[in-house]
């Protein structure tokens, strides 16, 4: 995808552990009030749902103008039942999408918001999967790299939690993952990316082809200011952090506002 604009605003803040020194990746949103980049950020969420040559053949075929087809059909909105919820999911899966993508520069299918069953129909498994080849011509390497991103969020609240929720459930991951990397496959294809679709083939063979995989338990919320050493209230077997695993956590202020002030603008 385009890289948006919006992508400026993520400032990583380092030295930031979570107690025990267990290191975290941090990163601020230092966003501003800023007309276009708004708007650009709301394009960019509306074309990981709907792609711009879809849209005006839908709203022809549904006899609707595109603003009232992505409002009934695409775009979950704020007054549905679970459409907070699930605009507070999409927008934080597409955050860390972003991040594994424009800052870490990992390909990342885009395939999940698109043609769902229902707007406010989340889909299961693995939240954010990304891929990285080691060759450029993308032959098998054993240094080639698989992410799996379980990501949690609460835009209304200033808590930790979600960097909690996010390390206990990747550990579903484990078991998920290669389902997750099959379904990614298939809806690629019938999404016509025959040649993403072939690329995330690649590791559904890991005994064949080895490979790495990476963990990442992303939290997300609305704490302007972050503490040096972040307390979360469990330990032991739960806070056990793999080998392969990367703890991320992104916040800023009001960020549930912030995601209603942009998905107001995804239906223009």
């Amino acid at each position: 995808m385009e890289k948006p604009q919006y992508i400026d605003w993520i400032v990583e803040e380092t030295g930031i552990v979570i107690k025990d020194d267990i290191p975290l990746k941090c990163y601020k949103i230092d966003y501003k009030d800023d007309e276009s980049i708004l708007d650009n950020w709301a394009l960019h969420i509306r074309r990981n749902y709907i792609e711009d040559t879809e849209l005006k053949e839908d709203a022809d075929d549904n006899a609707m103008t595109i603003e009232q087809y992505l409002h009934d059909y695409v775009i979950p909105q704020k007054g549905e039942e679970l459409g907070a919820t699930v605009r507070s999911a999409d927008i934080t899966e597409i955050l860390i999408s972003d991040l594994l993508e424009f800052v870490h520069q990992y390909s990342v299918p885009r395939y999940k918001l698109k043609n769902r069953s229902g707007k406010n129909n989340s889909q299961q498994g693995t939240d954010v999967i990304a891929y990285k080849y080691k060759n450029e011509d993308k032959t098998p390497n054993d240094k080639d790299e698989l992410v799996a991103a379980e990501v949690k969020a609460t835009l209304s609240n200033k808590e930790y939690i979600p960097i909690k929720n996010a390390i206990i459930d990747s550990r579903k991951d484990e078991h998920r993952l290669a389902r997750s990397v099959n379904y990614c496959r298939k809806r690629l294809k019938e999404l016509g990316k025959i040649e993403e679709a072939e690329e995330v083939k690649r590791f559904l063979f890991k005994p064949d082809n080895n490979y790495r995989i990476t963990y990442v338990a992303a939290g997300v919320s609305s704490r302007e200011n972050v503490d040096d050493a972040i307390e979360l209230d469990f330990s032991g077997e739960e806070l056990e952090i793999r080998k392969n695993e990367l703890i991320f956590y992104v916040h800023g202020k009001k960020l549930m506002e912030l995601a209603h002030n942009i998905y107001q603008r995804c239906c223009k």
